[in-house]
């Protein structure tokens, strides 16, 4: 009886062979960018000091987190960099044809998660997640001092946790901007791949969040 011996099926279809490297290279590129993003965080955040609006926006009261990212710098160019690393692995994945081009277009993005980039986004985005949340809320503690001091990031219910969650997800959505997928799609398909917390980050803050952090 013939058996089917996946292995040298593999090997004698070389096309075949490099199309699945390149479906776990993807994978394991994101994960790479997201890893030192996360590193360069934590490192940088003892650098920070108070904004000078600090006070001023604790007397504003209610301010929108892009507005709030705008106006921290550091941070913002720190999360464009982790971006523009997640969009060249993406855009790398063009050229396999694992990567389904019909998304890789102006107003794409709709089958994002379908593609092994975005899978790999999705699966790497859980596993980070909880790590960069509590580094971005360093970052607004630093910050903004006035606002967040005597938030305790672990209460979800908190104003802080909302922020460093929604900018995590801008962060995210921010990578497949950066590799040509339509904002408001790429950010659809990735929140509602997420169980939880993330998938209820819907609405027009988290996608202007991730078009600041896109645009650097």
């Amino acid at each position: 009886m013939d058996t089917f011996d996946y292995k040298k099926y593999i090997a004698n279809n070389p096309l075949l062979k490099e199309n699945i490297l390149a479906e776990e290279e993807i994978a394991k590129d994101i994960s790479v960018e997201l890893k030192k993003g996360l590193a360069a965080l934590k490192s940088q955040v003892k650098n920070v000091k108070p904004s000078p609006k600090d006070k001023e926006l604790k007397e504003i009261g209610a301010i929108g987190i892009t507005s709030l990212i705008v106006g921290a710098p550091g941070l913002i160019k720190l999360l464009g960099n982790v971006a523009n690393g997640v969009a060249d692995v993406i855009k790398k994945g063009t050229d396999s044809a694992v990567f389904d081009k019909s998304t890789y277009k102006k107003d794409g993005g709709k089958n994002l998660t379908q593609t092994k980039a975005g899978k790999a986004l999705v699966n790497f985005g859980k596993k980070w997640e909880e790590l960069y949340i509590d580094s971005i809320a360093g970052w607004l503690e630093a910050i903004y001092p006035s606002k967040y001091k005597d938030q305790d990031i672990h209460d979800k219910t908190s104003e802080l946790y909302k922020a460093s969650h929604k900018i995590y997800a801008g962060l995210l959505i921010a990578g497949a901007i950066g590799a040509g997928y339509e904002a408001v799609n790429a950010h659809n398909a990735l929140m509602a791949s997420f169980e939880g917390g993330s998938a209820a980050l819907k609405g027009k803050e988290v996608v202007d969040i991730a078009k600041q952090i896109a645009a650097i």
